[in-house]
């Protein structure tokens, strides 16, 4: 940005000096204005400090300035800088004018007069130009700023996201060790009392017409062991009905739309999404719809910290026996065939992806056609209310 201010306010000094230069010798000013916009050209490209650059500069603005009637052209000495004297371009085009004065055998005043005057308008040119340095760099800072926090802010959601699912997850594992442990109860506790009860009853027919009072007393032990054994089954369904309730397709839905509109207000980059051919009266597992957010959630982080996209296409399409999450953006990646399986072992977020998928029966596959495309599919087993 530097660069191209000092470029840009050469450059017009360089012309409307010449316009109202006065030549004494035509060819030489035309040659000077000629080596000038080719080094300040040169220069606007160059990302370092360059002494030859610098010297045909100087050359070019003695030329210019001693061979012009008019002493304004010395103000081209201004735009000469160094890196560690910059400050020194603003009494430059005066000394050279005084020297140039001197050999040319002028009046001391008219030299100081003119001198003080060039020195004047070096000093604002010099403030100026630092001031819109100052600024587009204060915008330019700002801004990156807004982004590194935006993204922050992203990935913060995202981690939220990842403990959620994390913990969801772990709650799961806890619920199934219960069912085991329930599973084995019932059948080390109910089954045990159901076959006592079935050969206290056998025992109390044989009894029936020998002893009724002994086998009334069977039946009545049998009685207690199979309420005793219903009482355990209850026990154990309702643990079962305690899981977490299927949530709606429509919720979800909501979900990835909601995230799509705070990625767009936090970074100000477009994005589309549609879940049209979605119904939203289907029911499916929570812990997928938590899966789906998050996965959204770190494409689109993905798209823009590596590929520094600045739109994504998002898709959600229901089937007859998957759900499906499409993102594309336009970023520039190099993922390819060649290298993909050494980018997703790299990157934790995608790993993870294809991870979870291959658990739950699905798959996550990225490719990069035309801008970085990622498909994530899980098999879906219609939940009931």
């Amino acid at each position: 940005m530097k660069r191209s201010i000092e470029y840009i306010v050469s450059i017009v000094m360089l012309i409307v000096l010449t316009v109202f230069a006065s030549p004494l010798y035509e060819t030489a000013v035309v040659i000077s204005f000629a080596l000038l916009i080719t080094v300040l050209t040169l220069q606007s490209i160059s990302d370092s400090f360059s002494i030859p650059l610098t010297v045909l500069q100087l050359t070019g603005s003695v030329i210019h300035g001693v061979f012009s009637q008019n002493p304004f052209c010395f103000l081209l000495m201004s735009r000469i800088s160094t890196p560690k004297h910059d400050s020194l371009r603003i009494f430059t085009p005066a000394l050279f004018l005084l020297t140039s004065g001197l050999i040319k055998g002028e009046t001391l005043y008219s030299v100081l007069f003119y001198s003080a005057i060039i020195t004047v308008i070096s000093a604002i040119l010099y403030a100026t130009e630092k001031l819109i340095v100052h600024y587009f760099d204060t915008k330019d800072r700002l801004s990156h700023s807004v982004s590194v926090c935006a993204l922050g802010e992203l990935s913060e959601k995202k981690l939220n996201e990842e403990l959620r699912i994390k913990n969801y997850l772990s709650d799961r594992n806890a619920r199934l060790e219960e069912r085991e442990n329930i599973s084995r109860n019932i059948h080390n506790s109910v089954g045990h009392s159901i076959t006592a009860a079935i050969m206290t009853l056998d025992a109390a027919d044989m009894l029936f017409d020998t002893n009724p009072d002994k086998a009334r007393e069977k039946l009545g032990s049998a009685n207690e062991r199979i309420r005793g054994s219903l009482a355990s089954i209850r026990r154990a369904v309702r643990v079962l009905d305690s899981e977490d309730k299927p949530a709606p397709l429509s919720d979800l839905c909501d979900s990835l739309e909601s995230i799509c509109h705070s990625f767009t207000m936090d970074t100000k980059i477009k994005v589309r999404i549609t879940t049209a051919d979605c119904p939203g009266d289907k029911l499916i597992p929570s812990v997928h719809s938590e899966f789906f957010c998050s996965a959204l959630s770190e494409l689109l982080s993905n798209g823009v910290r590596h590929g520094n996209a600045d739109t994504f296409f998002v898709s959600l399409t229901y089937g007859s026996k998957h759900l499906q999450l499409t993102v594309t953006d336009n970023g520039k990646s190099d993922f390819c065939g060649d290298n993909s399986a050494d980018k997703i072992e790299g990157g934790f977020g995608l790993k993870k992806l294809i991870s979870y998928c291959e658990k739950n029966g699905g798959k996550a596959e990225f490719s990069n056609p035309a801008g970085f495309k990622s498909v994530v599919t899980l098999p879906i087993i219609e939940e009931e209310g």
